[in-house]
């Protein structure tokens, strides 16, 4: 039986068995090594090993590794990380390497790399990169180095040291009560501007929204269940197309939500659904749209109302913004928002609760 992994097969004896290439005979013919233990993953971590060989040299229980960075990162990705990563994630993973780290990084010894190059790539990307982005590049490069030191291809891992630049928060830009009122009376103008509605109502993600199916809405309960999310993705130059879209399960665990339904949206869908013929609620003649298409609808509305520099996104904080005006309490916030801990919605929205202070000081002016 052949299993998850390639050339990794299930023996009649219950053992596992894994076969890589070795070397080439006479003939030019493939002479295969055999890998045996009692389970998959054994057998599948020494074949990494075998892979990773340029040469691999054993002295004793040492293990040292000769190839290069971007040789390394590749096994990294597509042999350790790739099984555990969703397929969004794992195509982040790789252009990110592809274009910030590869380049300076890639054609030197995983051994010889120091925590001076770290240094020196941080310094390089800090002149293109905004800091938010910097600290995610090095969370991959430095989980890369870490995989390499747990097999003992490198002694220490480069990145323990790197002091990364600070991250500024950022106000986040919503609505005022002037400007979401124009952006409603122009989106139930047309069936087009429900996703608007939505994600002003509701907050859901502009992904969340594209990917929402009918069967996600209880007319009877009043909710909608967020289990989905759709994006497009960046594809490996190889394969000759540069994205595609993909439909997945939501990016964390609590994104995964029920929300209530408001009079208002649930009136819209309703309207929505008695026109539809798709198991999707927000089409394009009859098909199901991806972001893109989204975002272009509210450009367009935008312009009619003379609304500048404001995203998609920005609707998502306007409607976490009116939730925290009318004193809603946070745990309710970040379970409607979907983020994974309350801290995140209380770090994005602080700027938000200046009424609420404001009365917290005057109750205790009165002690």
């Amino acid at each position: 039986m052949l299993a998850r992994g390639e050339n990794i097969y299930k023996r009649k004896d219950g053992r596992w068995e894994g076969r890589y290439p070795k070397a080439r005979k006479i003939d030019g013919t493939i002479h295969y090594g055999y890998i045996y233990a009692r389970s998959y993953r054994a057998v599948k971590e020494q074949l990494l090993d075998k892979k990773a060989q340029k040469p691999l040299i054993y002295s004793g229980a040492a293990k040292e590794f000769y190839g290069t960075f971007g040789e390394w990162s590749n096994l990294w990705l597509t042999e350790i990380m790739a099984p555990t990563l969703k397929e969004s994630t794992y195509a982040s993973y790789s252009k990110k390497l592809q274009l910030y780290v590869l380049p300076i990084l890639g054609k030197r010894p995983l051994k010889k790399i120091t925590a001076f190059d770290m240094d020196k790539l941080i310094s390089r990307l800090t002149e293109t990169l905004a800091a938010s982005s910097i600290h995610i590049v090095f969370r991959i490069i430095k989980s890369c180095f870490e995989a390499a030191k747990e097999r003992g291809y490198v002694y220490l891992n480069p990145c323990e040291r790197t002091i990364l630049p600070k991250i500024e928060k950022r106000k986040v830009l919503a609505l005022t009560r002037v400007q979401q009122k124009a952006v409603e009376t122009e989106s139930v103008k047309d069936i087009k501007g429900l996703p608007i509605l939505l994600a002003l109502e509701t907050g859901m993600r502009i992904g969340e929204i594209c990917a929402l199916k009918w069967e996600d809405i209880d007319f009877e309960s009043s909710i909608i269940k967020v289990q989905r999310t759709k994006q497009r993705i960046a594809l490996p130059s190889a394969t000759g197309q540069r994205t595609k879209i993909i439909e997945t399960i939501p990016k964390t665990t609590n994104a995964n939500r029920i929300i209530p339904l408001s009079k208002k949206v649930k009136s819209a869908l309703l309207h929505c659904k008695k026109q539809s013929h798709s198991e999707y609620v927000i089409t394009n003649e009859g098909h199901s749209v991806e972001p893109r298409t989204i975002s272009y609808r509210f450009e367009r509305i935008k312009q009619k109302i003379g609304l500048m520099n404001v995203s998609f996104h920005a609707l998502r904080h306007t409607f976490a913004t009116r939730c925290v005006e009318l004193g809603v309490n946070i745990a309710a916030i970040s379970s409607l928002l979907g983020h994974s801990s309350i801290k995140l919605t209380l770090d994005t929205y602080t700027n938000s609760f200046i009424e609420e202070q404001r009365a917290a000081i005057k109750k205790l002016a009165l002690i």
